[in-house]
């Protein structure tokens, strides 16, 4: 196997197992979000996976030959996850420690265009590529977000009540 593709996937996984251990720890209320270190670590895990992702597919040992289009398809949904993630991120002006509920702008159509992004970014890349192997990653990653999404919509609950409710009512994923 090509050890370039080991590499960042170890990478990928680790920045997939750190986040998602805040977000379990977070949600137990065993660590502070607000702390700067916590976050630091955090951050630091998520651009690993992100920047792994950007080399581990094109080193992906299980390349698949695709009809031509589907690169095409694959750059129209990376540059899609990219706009949307960045859109969402500007407008709450941060990734975290929001403290108010947001439902304007692409709020009012995505509940979480961060996510939302980023299933887009991950398909993207494996269908640019065609990477088999990579396409497991991108599943696991996948599963990981939506686990993050239902302890994030838990805490929304819990903080904004029937106001979250209605806004569920109105808005996608």
């Amino acid at each position: 196997m090509n050890p370039t593709f080991l590499v960042f996937l170890s990478l990928c996984i680790l920045g997939l197992a750190v986040r998602t251990a805040y977000e379990v720890a977070k949600a137990a209320g065993h660590l502070d979000p607000k702390n700067k270190l916590v976050f630091i670590v955090v951050f630091i895990g998520m651009i690993s996976m992100l920047v792994s992702w950007v080399f581990m597919c094109p080193n992906d040992p299980w390349l698949v030959n695709i009809p031509q289009i589907i690169p095409w398809l694959g750059a129209i949904l990376i540059i899609s996850g990219l706009s949307i993630s960045i859109i969402g991120m500007i407008q709450l002006k941060g990734v975290e420690n929001i403290d108010h509920l947001v439902t304007s702008g692409i709020f009012s159509k995505l509940r979480h265009p961060m996510y939302t992004g980023f299933f887009l970014w991950i398909s993207g890349w494996v269908l640019y590529f065609g990477a088999g192997a990579s396409l497991i990653v991108a599943l696991i990653a996948m599963v990981n977000i939506l686990y993050w999404r239902s302890l994030e919509e838990k805490k929304l609950l819990q903080d904004y009540g029937s106001e979250y409710i209605n806004y569920r009512k109105t808005s996608w994923f």
